[in-house]
């Protein structure tokens, strides 16, 4: 009798093989990475090899490692993960600023460091990128302070040291620092058999059921509510959470600059940017004279505060990452989502002191009349009447931040700056980031001229992937500012004159940019009519607005009188 023998063995299918680069890049376009920064040096290229082998993701090579830092930053705001490859020693330590941003702005972005080769840091050769001596170790031990989870991968732990390290990224928010020897990258390693382990939301039943009884009782007690949201909800992916909650209890909803265009300003409950003293009187009213105020994620920096520390309400029901706190009693492993689904759940509708009449129109969005030398409120106001819905609006730090921060945005439109970090620059790289994450949102650039002197290259970058933001250019001779702060007239202040307008065809030749001038209200009004159409055929527009050296957005100069007064004490 023929049998086969082999039918009831069950099939187990061969392990597929992979490296230790391959591993890690299957993980990053498993968490919805497409593009990867960075700049080639030669401890990375074996990374960089991996990751050209891969079809589904784009190597995206900037023109400094700063630059690639702030690209992948403003990446991961849109697409939750960001990444970008460096080499050991000089690249990482040009990234670092980015890193301590992303950081600061609790932004998920991967540092990946190619470095020596394990045979040559074991016998302790003397290699260049290095400092004196035979410690490699400098250079992580820096990252520690800047990163929410670190390793060195070796091939018979990096699968789930990369699982480790990457789920940290994912869970908290934070940038986090591997880094692959150059004998390492290409080692053999078992392809990833399961999906990354997920971030969980995971709080105790018992913290959570006692936070619940004592926020009923607080609300209970509470003759109005008001719910102030930070930076934090949208880098938790809570928004629409914090949506459920003012609805549920008809909350008067004030953003932080860090949060602008989180909360939809079409929506009756909006009650404008709270900065503090600084803040409209219907913001004020909502989170300065409520009973119960609700914080969401929120962040008091003297940047977003008006400089100074705001009197906030006695009783307040702060939600933060990992905490809750009612009052002075502390919850603690409880996160954004259980929070706000427990007071969801714990709300009723609640009176309000402040009145939900239509906001007021702000200095900034008045529409100027007349045509005469260009002014920051003719700036703002046809900024105002060029966004439309669905835009990316990114405003570098200073006059265009405070700028914008005070602009009524359409339905869907998100401004994105770094006011917690503070550090100029951002916004060109930044701009090459968000274009490749959100491809079918027109980003609308705004920087001082002192800030994209800063990163001017990745003009070029941005123009050599064929994308097409408009850029505005704000000229006004230096750094308004700091003239702000102190010492207008001193020299330090000023920055050399460029042409703007040449800049496109000097860094990207082959480009179809559109480079226009304006000194007046009527020709930036004309420039931004003009941008209508050319960024809606693909072709991108660097505008430059001329204004005056000492010419402050109000929001701004407020900040800079309290910056200033600080700095006398």
């Amino acid at each position: 009798m023929n049998t086969d023998i082999t039918k009831d063995i069950p099939f187990i299918p061969a392990p597929r093989i992979t490296t230790v680069a391959g591993y890690l890049l299957a993980r990053l376009a498993e968490a919805g990475l497409a593009s990867v920064f960075g700049v080639p040096g030669d401890y990375n290229l074996s990374i960089l090899g991996a990751i050209a082998a891969r079809p589904e993701l784009a190597w995206i090579g900037m023109a400094t490692e700063q630059g690639a830092g702030y690209a992948a930053d403003s990446y991961a705001r849109q697409r939750g993960i960001g990444a970008l490859v460096t080499t050991f020693g000089v690249g990482e330590l040009s990234a670092i600023n980015a890193i301590a941003g992303a950081c600061a702005e609790s932004v998920p972005v991967v540092h990946i460091v190619g470095t020596p080769a394990l045979a040559a840091r074991e016998a302790g050769a003397t290699l260049h990128h290095n400092l004196p001596g035979r410690d490699y170790g400098h250079f992580a031990r820096m990252a520690t302070e800047a990163t929410a989870a670190q390793a060195d991968l070796r091939p018979d732990t990096a699968p789930e040291e990369i699982d480790r390290v990457l789920s940290t990224a994912l869970r908290t928010s934070q940038p986090v620092y591997l880094t692959i020897p150059a004998d390492v990258a290409d080692t053999p390693v078992l392809a990833p058999a399961r999906p990354l382990p997920q971030a969980g939301d995971d709080a105790d039943p018992v913290v959570v059921a006692a936070f619940t009884r004592h926020a009923r009782r607080v609300l209970g007690a509470a003759d109005s509510a008001s719910l102030l949201v930070g930076h934090l909800a949208a880098r938790h992916r809570v928004t629409a959470q914090v949506r459920d909650l003012a609805a549920a209890g008809n909350l008067p909803v004030a953003v932080l600059s860090t949060a602008k265009g989180d909360f939809p300003e079409s929506d009756p409950r909006f009650a404008g940017l709270y900065a503090g003293p600084a803040s409209a009187k219907r913001a004020r009213l909502a989170v300065d004279d409520t009973d119960l105020l609700i914080m969401a994620g929120a962040t008091l920096a003297d940047t977003v505060t008006g400089g100074t520390t705001p009197a906030l309400p006695g009783t307040r029901i702060e939600l933060d990452t990992d905490q809750a706190r009612i009052a002075d009693v502390v919850y603690p492993g409880i996160g954004l989502r259980p929070s706000l689904a427990a007071l969801t759940a714990a709300i009723r509708p609640l009176p309000s002191r402040t009145e939900l009449e239509a906001l007021p129109v702000t200095e900034a969005a008045a529409h100027a009349a007349g045509d005469h030398q260009l002014t920051q409120r003719d700036v703002w106001a046809s900024v105002q009447y060029f966004l439309r819905e669905g835009d990316l609006l990114i405003a570098d730090q200073g006059t265009a931040f405070y700028g914008a921060a005070e602009l009524a945005l359409p339905d869907g439109v998100t401004l994105a700056g770094q006011p917690l970090w503070a550090s100029i620059g951002w916004t060109v790289p930044a701009a090459v980031g968000a274009s490749l994450a959100a491809p079918d949102r027109r980003v609308v650039l705004i920087a001082g001229d002192g800030a994209i002197q800063q990163t001017a290259a990745e003009l070029g970058t941005l123009l050599a992937q064929g994308l097409a933001p408009v850029v505005i250019v704000l000229n006004n001779s230096g750094y308004t500012t700091e003239r702000a702060i102190g010492h207008p007239d001193a020299g330090y202040h000023d920055i050399p004159a460029w042409n703007w307008t040449a800049l496109p065809p000097a860094l990207a030749p082959a480009s179809s940019a559109v480079a226009l001038r304006a000194e007046s209200s009527h020709e930036l009004a004309w420039a931004l009519s003009a941008a209508h159409y050319h960024a809606a055929a693909g072709r991108p527009v660097l505008i430059e607005a001329v204004l005056g050296a000492r010419d402050l957005p109000p929001l701004l100069r407020d900040l800079t009188q309290a910056l200033s007064d600080r700095a006398r004490q």
